[in-house]
């Protein structure tokens, strides 16, 4: 505990220590964002950097748990994962790299990383609403790997204005730590003061977590919430179904599915960047500040209701799905 208690000290002091030198470090890795594309709605060069100190803190935090054995070794594939991830949005934040190159190889680390430990491959879950166990069998590793892409996307999709995938990822952890309890208190809120950091300054627009962040981060609680998937599977309590877990990253995932099918519709390259995301519709409607605080109430309220009343949890993910269709459907009326 005091030396994760000291890891957390200083991954906040590497972090301050990045911001100070966050331009130069920018400069030097080739990390910096240019707002040279139209989508884009910052106006001054930015370091992309944000995240550095939290993959830091989890390089340094396996080491210690590889010495220590904290957990089984099974969570260290959860961290090597979640660096393999980061070095994919490195390259991608220094060299612009394809979607697919980038699809492939996030699909080739999680293929890897169930191979190697059965803790991270999803073969069965429970469905509260239908006291069901459904098994998945030959399609475990098919199914795993969707997983991680789409969480992966949703979130990298979300990183559109300042804050709003910073937050996500920071109620994702928070709600994580509520609904399965295995010990991870320590890192994650060290890596939760880590994230009201970059919040912080990434909504100022001084500091962006560039692909290397969002893809690490959303890889983090990919690969976290399927090890503990995994370790309470045996014995779901209220909260762990997988309803529950649907309505934790269910916005982000059906703004990704219907920018998805609107550009294959419209015939234009699914990767394809535009300004029609959901958070660039709430921005252009209510400002930033508006913006997030409309989002942050649609993504949390759900979550929420899920968790602490006894609502039937298919009402909660329909009444969001219909709810979010009838704001895009007006929105895009209005705006003809």
């Amino acid at each position: 505990m005091i030396n994760t208690l000291l890891l957390g000290i200083i991954s906040i002091f590497i972090y301050f220590l990045i911001y100070i030198y966050r331009k130069k470090i920018g400069e030097f890795l080739s990390v910096i964002d240019h707002p040279n594309e139209t989508r884009k709605i910052h106006n001054k060069p930015t370091p992309k950097t944000a995240s550095y100190s939290i993959v830091i803190f989890l390089i340094f935090y396996l080491i210690l748990n590889l010495l220590n054995n904290f957990f089984d070794n099974s969570f260290n594939w959860v961290l090597v994962g979640t660096f393999l991830i980061f070095l994919v949005g490195f390259f991608d934040d220094k060299y612009k790299l394809s979607p697919v190159l980038k699809t492939i190889t996030i699909s080739i680390i999680t293929l890897f990383l169930c191979t190697n430990s059965d803790s991270l491959l999803i073969d069965k879950f429970y469905i509260k609403s239908l006291d069901f166990y459904f098994q998945l069998k030959i399609f475990s590793y098919i199914f795993t790997i969707l997983c991680v892409l789409c969480l992966v996307n949703a979130l990298n999709l979300s990183d559109g204005i300042n804050g709003l995938a910073i937050g996500i990822i920071f109620f994702w952890l928070l709600y994580i730590n509520q609904i399965y309890k295995y010990g991870l208190e320590s890192i994650i809120i060290i890596i939760l003061s880590n994230l009201i950091l970059m919040f912080i300054h990434n909504y100022k627009g001084d500091h962006f977590l560039g692909d290397a962040g969002s893809l690490m981060l959303s890889g983090f609680v990919a690969f976290l919430i399927i090890w503990l998937h995994n370790k309470n599977i045996s014995h779901p309590s209220q909260v762990a179904d997988a309803e529950t877990v649907l309505i934790l990253f269910i916005l982000p995932v059906i703004d990704m599915l219907r920018l998805l099918f609107e550009r294959l519709l419209n015939k234009k390259n699914p990767a394809y960047g535009d300004n029609h995301h959901l958070h660039h519709y709430l921005i252009n409607k209510f400002k930033l500040n508006g913006a997030l605080l409309v989002y942050f109430l649609f993504f949390n309220i759900p979550i929420l209701l899920s968790i602490h009343t006894n609502i039937n949890k298919i009402y909660i993910i329909t009444s969001l799905i219909f709810i979010y269709s009838i704001f895009i459907y007006h929105y895009k009326s209005q705006n003809k």
